[in-house]
């Protein structure tokens, strides 16, 4: 019987885990995807140089708010000098 107990107790451990890894990946699949559309579209309003540059400063971003602010700026800069100045100020309110 505790054996039974135990052995159901880490399956749904393990099921739980399974569930959370699955969010996650799912999540950070998005978030990649989120990404590489904001570097297409700076690369396609500023050129090839300020998306790649754009998408160094977006790498490895997980907080939606601030990747929807720098998506706001691919709209609403005028340069590609201002994407990425107002670029680097939205990533250093990291925290």
């Amino acid at each position: 019987m505790l054996e039974e107990a135990i052995t159901e107790w880490r399956q749904a451990a393990l099921d739980e885990g399974h569930s959370k890894g699955l969010a996650e990946g799912r999540s950070e699949g998005f978030r990649e995807g989120e990404r590489a559309l904001l570097r297409r579209q700076a690369a396609r309003r500023f050129g090839t140089p300020t998306g790649d540059a754009f998408a160094a400063l977006l790498a490895g971003e997980q907080d939606a708010r601030r990747i929807a602010a720098l998506g706001d700026l691919v709209v609403d800069c005028e340069s590609a000098e201002e994407l990425l100045r107002e670029g680097r100020s939205v990533l250093a309110t990291r925290g």
